[in-house]
């Protein structure tokens, strides 16, 4: 074989190709950068995850297959040096996390705190911006922030404390949730569980697969959910101080009144419960 500088050029982008994705491009931990980025590639199919502690996590479409994840700190009321980057790599699935405290570490489902040497008085945020390919499942998480999946998504587990969490035009199965804001998810195909406590839960499902149970909860919100036809279920719901509304019949048992109703649609099959305290429930079909 005759070794040229384009075979040799060809050999090294090969190389590159199939190195690990978190060879590919890392700024370090980050300490010293306000801005930090990571590239790589995570093939179809597998998790790409995002943990945050205090901030915004945003993932929307990439234009090339690959992973981009841009983080930028803002200095709230503490030292940004304090604030670092760790990415893992397990079985072809990537997270990076976002750490407070040195004693923090990053797991491929999120990060892991200890207890000791706590710095509770940084408030540095750091807000994320993920682009990645459609076709990945993905995790994103904070505990003090927004979180948003749009337009990406074979499956999404996104979750938050102190925030919205929105989920739009995911692909697949989603699994949602805060504590202090609205849970709005929109899929081409669900299951989904959405929960909130302080918040309206808003979603809509084009179609259905499997037959995995769903839940929906709020405490102080309404709870509307959009599926399509036709839909098999065991259902029931139950509000303290709201209403209660189906587009389809149901085949009542149990208890029934204003704000408790249980039964079947359709064939029955999996299970679907909504409960709020302060709000309405609407069971509605894709139109």
């Amino acid at each position: 074989m005759n070794w040229n500088k384009s075979t040799s050029l060809a050999a090294l982008a090969a190389a590159v190709m199939t190195m690990s994705p978190a060879l590919l491009h890392a700024q370090g931990d980050g300490r010293n950068l306000t801005t930090w980025r990571w590239d790589g590639r995570v093939e179809s199919g597998h998790w790409m995850g995002v943990h945050n502690i205090n901030g915004t996590v945003k993932f929307s479409p990439s234009n090339d297959n690959m992973v981009h994840v841009v983080a930028e700190k803002r200095e709230n009321g503490g030292d940004i040096q304090e604030v670092t980057f760790q990415v893992v790599e397990e079985g072809g699935d990537v997270s990076i996390c976002a750490i407070w405290h040195d004693d923090g570490r990053c797991r491929i489902t999120g990060f892991q705190q200890t207890e000791h040497n706590r710095n509770d008085r940084n408030r540095t945020s750091v807000n994320f911006t993920v682009s990645v390919p459609r076709n990945l499942r993905v995790r994103a998480a904070s505990v003090n922030g927004a979180v948003s999946v749009t337009d990406v998504g074979q499956e999404v587990r996104a979750s938050t404390v102190n925030g919205s969490c929105e989920v739009a035009n995911a692909s697949g199965p989603v699994r949602a949730t805060t504590v202090n804001g609205g849970v709005d998810v929109t899929t081409a195909s669900g299951p989904v569980s959405a929960t909130t406590v302080n918040g309206d839960v808003d979603v809509r499902m084009t179609s259905l697969s499997g037959t995995e149970d769903m839940r929906f909860s709020t405490v102080n919100g309404s709870v509307t959910i959009t599926v399509p036809t036709p839909f098999d279920a065991n259902v029931s719901f139950e509000t303290m101080h709201g209403s209660i509304g189906s587009d389809f019949p149901v085949t009542l048992s149990g208890r029934f009144g204003p704000r408790h109703a249980s039964g079947t649609i359709g064939r029955g099959g999996r299970e679907l419960r909504a409960s709020t305290v302060n709000g309405s429930i609407d069971l509605r079909k894709a139109q």
